[in-house]
């Protein structure tokens, strides 16, 4: 159906790659385009604000006005068009795509090569199939009720589909290619066979794969975002997926142009499970849960570990992760810093617990001091980690980046490997590496002062995430020192580590700065520092819930709003 769609539509104008400027005009008409980072300049406040005088405002900073859905928002979306329980996972058959941010979902990074429109193409197919097998199946497509004039049902297809209402000359196009299906699809009624064909121009439209910000009007220096453009960035932020039926009638109604209507929206999305599974999806992303999958161990010196575990590591940071954020609305500090969390037999065992451990996850209180929060569950050391050793460069490098946001530079080329240990000279694993990368090398300057200090205090944990008290043959030395925002800190061993980042603005700001970046789906720019600031001391001071933070940053003007473009 695909040259019928092409030659009746004259909408999707985007065969082949529909990235740069063809796309860009014919979204934006007479402006050469529009999207941030496609030669416009993108005007804005100063970051930052002052210690007195009233709060600086949270300005808006650049944003693609083009972001095109993650392969995870587009079965989302899929999976609520059809009103399904389950995702179609139409996503696995796409070519993969990488962004340069920590999270997936950054627009200025998404394209679309040939070959992922033609992925499209087929993936619109289907979905189209699907929604018109029979009529019930439509009327779910289209809202919950079938309408009975052809008209509204182009209308209303539109509407859910491009999560907006259709102008007068898109319905007239729509309503030309619905006519055409009684010929692409002889063998269906001729109700079905135009919704079907119409629903595969809809999906393939750059408004559906795109979440395309048309608002142009400037108000107070910035550019509000219109009704449905607030209601898709609140659906996307909040749950990955299209706005649902009642988020569509508040943009409609004018319910989202007032403080109460847009918060009772905020709130409602809030306690939907998606929430929750947005909330996962970030922790997911932000501590690499996919390299989890890929943790083998030999059974010969880690006689512990087997197949399903894994699978169980993931498990127990997602039921830890569920627990403190929802069952007890925690904040960061107790992500950091709690002692407890949730495990299996497989875990148990490698924790050194006793008692009766199944398959099923018991909670669990750690009461040793050994262990606090996410950086001491198994999943993390071992996942970061070699085949038989500890790793403290890497995870150092880790808590440095996602945990604290330290100025970590990238490493040079050709770095040489660390020398094996001199035989018959034991040395434990630390001291190689400070010999190595320590005062007086050429990595003093980095390793010294920020990755080895974390990294060491997390020597206890062998390649499996055991507890140990010596390290080939010689006694363990967890204790170092860290400098938090100028303040240099004491810790011995990982429990202390955690207690001090999880009362340390400097963890709490970068925590608050990957929720900027996941829920404005972009990376991070120098105006987020005004709110990162601000809210990252509020989380360390009054140790705001984490689900609070979210909320204050999807209520921020710059949430609602984007910064003016300047042609050049």
């Amino acid at each position: 159906m695909r040259a019928l769609l092409i030659a009746s539509l004259g909408l999707c104008g985007c065969m082949g790659s529909v990235v740069g400027p063809p796309l860009e005009e014919w979204l934006f008409p007479g402006t050469g385009g529009g999207a941030a980072g496609g030669g416009l300049a993108i005007g804005g406040g100063p970051a930052g604000g002052g210690e007195e005088g009233p709060p600086a405002r949270d300005l808006p900073s650049p944003s693609s006005r083009l972001a095109r859905l993650s392969h995870q928002e587009y079965d989302n979306t899929v999976r609520d068009l059809l009103g399904a329980s389950t995702s179609l996972g139409l996503s696995a058959t796409f070519p993969a795509t990488t962004t340069s941010t920590t999270f997936n979902n950054n627009g200025g990074d998404l394209t679309i090569t040939s070959a992922q429109w033609q992925s499209y193409q087929t993936a619109a197919e289907e979905v189209a199939r699907l929604a018109t097998l029979n009529t019930t199946a439509l009327t779910t497509v289209a809202g919950g009720s079938l309408p009975t004039e052809d008209e509204q049902l182009v209308a209303a297809l539109g509407r859910r589909a491009l999560r907006r209402a259709l102008s007068a000359s898109e319905l007239g196009a729509y309503q030309a290619l619905f006519d055409a299906g009684a010929t692409a699809y002889p063998s269906m009624t001729p109700r079905l066979a135009g919704a079907r064909i119409l629903l595969e121009g809809l999906l393939q439209s750059p408004h559906f794969l795109y979440k395309t910000e048309l608002s142009t009007a400037v108000t107070d220096d910035v550019v509000p975002l219109t009704p449905y453009e607030q209601a898709t960035r609140l659906s996307y932020g909040l749950w990955q997926s299209m706005p649902d039926e009642a988020l569509l009638r508040a943009a409609e109604n004018g319910d989202l142009a007032t403080p109460e209507g847009y918060a009772a929206q905020l709130t409602r999305l809030l306690e939907d499970s998606r929430a929750r599974d947005t909330v996962q999806t970030f922790h997911a992303q932000l501590l690499e849960q996919s390299k989890y999958a890929d943790i083998t161990r030999s059974t010969t010196l880690f006689p512990e570990y087997t197949p399903t575990l894994p699978q169980s590591m993931r498990q127990e940071q997602i039921l830890f992760l569920d627990d403190v954020l929802f069952e007890q609305q925690g904040n960061l500090a107790t992500l950091l810093s709690a002692p407890t969390s949730f495990v299996d037999q497989n875990l148990a065992r490698i924790y050194g617990l006793t008692g009766d451990f199944d398959d099923t996850f018991t909670r669990v209180t750690f009461t040793d001091g050994r262990r606090a929060g996410l950086f001491t569950q198994i999943g993390f050391l071992a996942a970061h980690a070699n085949s038989t050793e500890s790793d403290p460069i890497h995870r150092g490098v880790f808590v440095n980046r996602r945990v604290l946001c330290a100025p970590l530079p990238a490493p040079p080329n050709q770095v040489p490997p660390l020398p094996d240990a001199t035989p018959g000279v034991p040395k434990t694993l630390r001291q190689r590496i400070t010999e190595h990368t320590g005062e007086g090398t050429c990595g003093a300057g980095c390793h010294g002062v920020l990755i080895n200090p974390i990294g060491f205090a997390y020597e206890h944990f062998d390649a499996l995430g055991r507890w140990r008290t010596q390290d080939h043959g010689l006694p363990v030395d967890a204790r170092d020192t860290y400098n938090f925002d100028g303040t240099r800190r004491s810790y011995d061993g990982a429990s202390e580590l955690a207690n001090l980042m999880a009362a340390e603005p400097m963890a709490h700001r970068c925590y608050v700065r990957h929720w900027v970046e996941f829920l404005h789906g972009r990376a991070f720019a120098a105006a987020d520092n005004t709110a990162v600031d601000r809210l990252g001391l509020s989380s360390a001071r009054d140790g705001i819930p984490v689900t609070q933070l979210v909320r204050l940053i999807a209520e921020s003007e710059a949430f609602r709003t984007r910064p003016v473009e300047v042609a050049p």
